[in-house]
């Protein structure tokens, strides 16, 4: 091998810990040539810069899964069940095989987001050929692909990049048995579409001065981290739209990273209050699913930019991150288990059930308003999400030999 392309392998090599230790947002290309003992010269010499080196490492990946997933549409000779079952498999291993790189390509759609559009297009592209001709009348085939990928998400990273574990096999069963089956136990449960509620903006109570000066801090940052994402705002920014000191803001909070938390917390916060609202008149968990995920699309929807502070907060501070996840997760298993012990959930581990049921609900969300950029809901795509979440594959296919 030629020592130039042994140079530029070993640039991206190095360029995979970095980014996987400080992020896209903190990595440099001074860090990469430091812990590679080069000069910085000689990674500009291959790389204009660290977009580009980033880009090659995420192209890398997205290429490898995507021709592994590629060879499973091959088979037309299996069930579509058995096809989607084999596409999640070799999805799931593939990640396992390249662990670091995906972590790292998690981050793209804060990086390159045409990139991050031309990935999942492929990948679910993929899927829809699975069942492309088998869907019935009404159903909407590609927000099923990005719920049948979505199955998975939070199994993926929960485990594998969570909390390092390696077998998660486990849990991506419980994945396909929703997606075969749904969640309805009695499998007499139909969809349909709740009235849109008023978005409540939850604030905590601050009466003093001093409380009120630290809520408008708090709302400017919201506002700041939604627009232009976290690592583009400065503190400086923050004090400037609301209107207070730099001193003033130091008051309060001992740094960004501080500011952030405080944001998750009165988001997580808004999504179960708001959630609340739509489920509260309800006993039945099917009818909980139902209005509970109808609510968190509208949620979606309203946050627009803003949620993406929840989704960029995990590259910023994992454990912001994981607490906002593990703390729904966590509430969602409580109801899962009483929709259990009361005959109309299907029997499964509920903490991986929630996992399963959040990851749907997450990537479908993503592709409306993320990468379509959508401003308001298609009941057609809703209710083919809460069909396939009810019944699985069984439920909005024709008869699947």
């Amino acid at each position: 091998m030629k020592k130039g392309v042994i140079t530029k392998k070993k640039i991206l090599d190095t360029a995979i810990d970095v980014f996987k230790d400080k992020r896209f947002g903190k990595g440099s290309i001074r860090e990469i040539a430091l812990t590679i003992g080069i000069k910085n010269s000689t990674v500009y010499y291959y790389f204009k810069n660290k977009e580009e080196i980033y880009k090659g490492l995420v192209e890398t990946f997205k290429e490898g899964l995507c021709e592994r997933v590629r060879k499973e549409t091959l088979s037309m000779s299996r069930s579509s069940y058995d096809r989607v079952r084999k596409i999640l498999k070799e999805y799931v291993t593939y990640i396992k095989e390249n662990i670091n790189l995906y972590d790292i390509f998690r981050e793209v759609e804060f990086v390159d987001l045409q990139f991050a559009k031309s990935y999942y297009e492929e990948i679910t592209n993929c899927i829809e050929k699975s069942y492309h001709d088998k869907l019935k009348d009404g159903v909407d085939p590609r927000s099923i692909a990005f719920a049948i990928l979505g199955s998975v998400y939070f199994i993926a990273i929960k485990n594998l990049i969570w909390n390092k574990e390696s077998n998660i096999d486990r849990d991506v069963e419980v994945a396909l048995r929703v997606i075969e089956n749904g969640i309805d136990r009695i499998r007499n449960f139909k969809p349909y579409i709740v009235n849109e509620k008023k978005y409540i903006e939850v604030e905590p109570q601050f009466n003093t001065r001093g409380e009120k000066t630290k809520k408008t801090i708090l709302q400017a940052a919201e506002k700041l981290f939604g627009e232009n994402g976290y690592q583009s705002t400065q503190i400086a920014d923050i004090s400037r739209l609301a209107n207070t000191g730099l001193g003033t803001f130091y008051l309060y909070f001992k740094s960004k990273k501080e500011v952030l938390s405080e944001v998750i917390k009165l988001v997580n916060h808004a999504l179960r209050s708001n959630s609340w609202e739509y489920t509260k008149d309800f006993d039945d968990r099917r009818e909980i699913e139902n209005a509970g995920m109808q609510a968190f699309f509208h949620q979606f929807k309203n946050m627009g930019k803003d949620y993406r502070i929840v989704r960029e907060s995990e590259f910023v501070d994992r454990s912001i991150g994981t607490w906002y996840y593990t703390r729904i997760a966590s509430s969602y298993a409580k109801g899962l288990k009483d929709g259990i012990k009361n005959g109309v959930i299907i029997k499964s581990e509920v903490e991986e059930l929630a996992y399963v049921l959040m990851g749907i609900s997450h990537t479908v969300g993503i592709n409306w308003f993320v990468l379509n950029g959508e401003h308001k809901l298609n009941e057609k795509s809703v209710l083919s999400v809460l069909e396939f979440t009810m019944h699985g594959l069984k439920g909005i296919l024709k008869e699947d030999k």
